[in-house]
């Protein structure tokens, strides 16, 4: 095999895992699992966390291509895709998604909790069948709904530690929940003819953009007023608040700027990115500097 083709595998399998979306997951797993208390941590529960972790993301965003081939080479931003361009089969792409599913969860129930393992399970079947097959095509809420699995890493990283449902990482869980609307909605906009071709009931499509940005705005302030709650109960310092009101002042001028303008909807979107890890950067580094002082 020449470097080209192992070059081109690569690019096509790092698509097909969704690379960009499973980074973002590990890194608010991590979060979650750093966040635990200092003594329950060990390196062994956290490597095996993110792996099974990684893996289960590598699966579901594989489920996710597999359901959705069709209504992919319907759309413009989507008609790359290895299996749209037929460049891997659908056997091999199952196949990929079957075995990261199986061995993720082997490798959660060998080396953290039970109910690290059982939490990622739902959250891979909650994403690539629930949102994808039912949520996506027949309701505008779908991202809404259907958020929640993307929102769950940090308690999935808290429960490889803590076998415990703990206000901490739920605090987590709930920033990124009231994020993704407002993260989601200006890519929809951005790309709303592609949704309609496709016949999605995504909220531009059914709507309107005006009321999208109006949403986006209600999520902005939501997601924003939810950064505060780990200062509200004493897991971050005055330092953190200060840091993230910043952060949160450019986040709804950005969506106010939407709002107002219709225009440019992919400004909101790249910075939305930025946004929540800087958040919980922000939350990772606050805790360290507290645990040693």
């Amino acid at each position: 095999m020449n470097t080209h083709t192992l070059s081109d595998n690569i690019k096509r399998y790092s698509i097909i895992a969704k690379m960009k979306v499973v980074i973002m997951m590990l890194f608010s797993a991590m979060v979650g699992m750093l966040i635990t208390p200092i003594q329950a941590q060990n390196s062994t529960n956290i490597t095996y966390g993110l792996l099974g972790i990684g893996l289960h993301a590598i699966a579901s965003a594989a489920f996710n291509q597999i359901f959705e081939q069709q209504i992919d080479q319907k759309m413009q931003r989507t008609q790359h895709r290895p299996l749209v361009q037929e460049t891997i089969t659908k056997n091999t792409v199952t196949q990929v998604a079957i075995t990261c599913s199986i061995l993720g969860t082997g490798v959660l129930w060998y080396g953290t909790t039970s109910l690290a393992t059982i939490l990622t399970c739902l959250t891979t079947l909650s994403y690539s069948y629930i949102y994808t097959k039912i949520l996506k095509p027949n309701t505008p809420q779908n991202i809404v709904i259907g958020g929640l699995s993307g929102a769950m890493p940090p308690l999935l990283g808290w429960t490889c530690i803590e076998p415990t449902l703990h206000v901490k990482p739920l605090i987590l869980v709930l920033i990124i929940f009231t994020w993704t609307p407002a993260h989601f909605w200006p890519l929809a906009i951005h790309n709303i003819e592609d949704y309609r071709l496709a016949g999605l009931p995504m909220l531009p499509v059914t709507h309107g953009v005006k009321f999208t940005t109006h949403a986006i705005l209600s999520y902005g302030y939501l997601c924003a007023a939810c950064t505060l709650l780990p200062y509200c109960i004493g897991m971050c310092s005055i330092h953190y608040l200060v840091i993230a009101s910043i952060y949160n002042i450019k986040w709804l001028y950005l969506c106010h700027q939407l709002h107002q303008t219709q225009q440019r909807p992919m400004k909101v979107f790249l910075f939305s990115i930025q946004y929540l890890y800087s958040i919980f950067g922000l939350i990772l580094i606050d805790h360290f500097s507290q645990t040693v002082l």
